[in-house]
This record gives structure tokens, C-alpha cells and sequence, in this order.
């Protein structure tokens, strides 16, 4: 079998495959047994909506920090202290 990708495709890979402990090859056999195992691709497709998701909400939380850095927020270290402003 061989498989066309751009050499910067497959140098990424190695480097990922490489720091996960495989080599390209293994991990190549490994999607090939798992999605006979599976009958079915071992990921679901997408069109990397999950990823703009994450992206905002990891956005967002910069924000939130750095308001709470500011005092332009208020925060809580524990539930209690929640919970008694929320009665106030």
C-alpha cells in the first residue's frame, strides 16, 4: 500500500507519532485494524466546528481571567463563598 502526502504532512506525523512513543507506520496500522474492528472510521468526520467551539470558549476564558486580574470581575475560590453572595 502506499499513500500520497505532502512532506509537511508527513513530517508533522512523525514528529506526533514519534512523541506519542509510535512510528508513522504503527499508527497507520493502528487506524487501519481499529476501523475494521470498528466497521466504520474510529473518529467522526467533521468540518472542525468543535474546534472553532473550543476556540471561542478558550477565548473567552482569557478574557474572564484577565478581568478577574483586573477586579473588573468577581471570583470565587470555593462554593460557599458562591453560594453566600448568591444569598445576599
Amino acid at each position: 500500500m502506499s499513500i500520497r502526502l505532502s512532506d509537511n504532512d508527513k513530517k508533522e506525523a512523525d514528529n506526533l507519532f514519534k512523541k506519542l512513543g509510535i512510528t508513522t507506520n504503527s499508527a497507520i496500522n493502528m487506524f487501519i485494524k481499529q476501523s475494521i474492528r470498528m466497521q466504520s472510521l474510529p473518529f467522526t468526520p467533521s468540518l472542525n466546528v468543535q474546534n472553532q467551539k473550543l476556540i471561542k470558549a478558550i477565548e473567552e476564558s482569557d478574557v474572564i481571567m484577565q478581568e478577574l486580574k483586573e477586579g473588573k470581575r468577581k471570583g470565587y475560590t470555593d462554593s460557599d463563598s458562591l453560594f453566600v453572595s448568591l444569598d445576599k
